[in-house]
């Protein structure tokens, strides 16, 4: 089984990603630790210098890589869903589950973290732009889950799991 992890930066897809790996037991795969290991450069780096296209290329080829390999939960850009191709893929051979923090909770974990890893993060207009340009693709996911802002990260990834457990392409 492949549980994909998708929503906007800030949704909590790595944190919530290891924790949810760590309960059923499978490996843990951060599509953007993937392509700067095989890559070499930063993510920051590959949008400065090669920009989001080349990125987006590597993005997708990371993706086809993991989901032919051993059972995982993937924690994806994210940007990652906007695209066909990544749609198709993940659509016939994971779970995919959208993390769905309300806007203003990603907007302050955004702050709080800064934006020097974040090469589309500029300022807030843009932030809420894109995550409106992004929805309708986090909304196609099979699972949604709907985070409180003061929800710890073992409280969703509990009921993440219980989720995935109770619906019909569980474990």
């Amino acid at each position: 089984m492949k549980v994909l992890l998708t929503g906007f930066m800030g949704a909590g897809k790595t944190t919530v990603g290891r924790a949810v790996a760590e309960r059923l037991g499978l490996e843990f795969v951060d599509l953007d630790d993937m392509i700067e290991q095989a890559d070499g450069r930063t993510v920051r780096e590959i949008f400065e210098s090669a920009g989001e296209e080349e990125f987006r290329r590597l993005e997708r080829a990371a993706l086809a890589q993991v989901l032919d390999e051993t059972d995982a939960v993937i924690a994806t850009g994210g940007g990652t869903l906007a695209n066909e191709e990544a749609l198709r893929s993940v659509a016939h051979q994971t779970v995919s589950v959208w993390l769905n923090p309300a806007l203003d909770v990603i907007e302050r974990r955004l702050d709080e973290a800064g934006g020097e890893q974040r090469p589309l993060l500029d300022d807030a207009t843009r932030v809420r732009s894109l995550f409106r340009r992004r929805l309708p693709f986090y909304r196609l996911a099979a699972l949604r889950i709907d985070i409180g802002g003061d929800e710890s990260v073992a409280e969703v990834a509990d009921r993440l799991v219980r989720m995935l457990r109770e619906s019909r392409c569980a474990f």
